[in-house]
């Protein structure tokens, strides 16, 4: 059985100085303790870009505007096998807005990292591909 996951790779500022929304998963989860870029399973019958938009609501409390999609991942796990759906996002709230800034709601704790940091965390080994295009990505702009 394939886990459908929407990720969102949420971009904030202007390059060269852009950084990128990271969380780490709660002890007691799957892949507890793992830095991810935030999002979730995808519900029957849901968009992923839905997907995304609701799980950085859940988990961070902020709401997004889902951008550009990038390649799917697929990888296998003791658990099951995953299929990883990223897009980049922005915020869709300006800075007054009480839900601009990310909160730990259903995450151990979160941070804005500059794209050439997100090697220095420990991603689950589904996300490394999408950490270095990332870093690619960002890097050029």
């Amino acid at each position: 059985m394939t886990i459908r996951v929407g990720i969102g790779v949420l971009v904030d500022g202007e390059a060269p100085r852009q950084r990128v929304l990271i969380a780490r998963r709660a002890d007691h989860v799957v892949l507890g303790g793992f830095w991810e870029l935030p999002g979730g399973k995808v519900e029957p019958g849901e968009a992923v870009e839905a997907c995304v938009m609701r799980e950085l609501r859940e988990e961070l409390g902020v709401r997004v505007i889902v951008g550009q999609p990038l390649p799917p991942i697929e990888h296998d796990y003791d658990h099951g096998h995953v299929t990883l759906m990223p897009f980049y996002c922005t915020r869709a709230s300006n800075p007054s807005d009480p839900d601009h800034e990310p909160r730990n709601l259903q995450v151990q704790e979160h941070r804005w990292v500059e794209p050439v940091e997100l090697p220095w965390y420990r991603f689950p080994p589904a996300n490394m591909s999408l950490i270095q295009r990332i870093g690619m990505d960002l890097g050029a702009r």
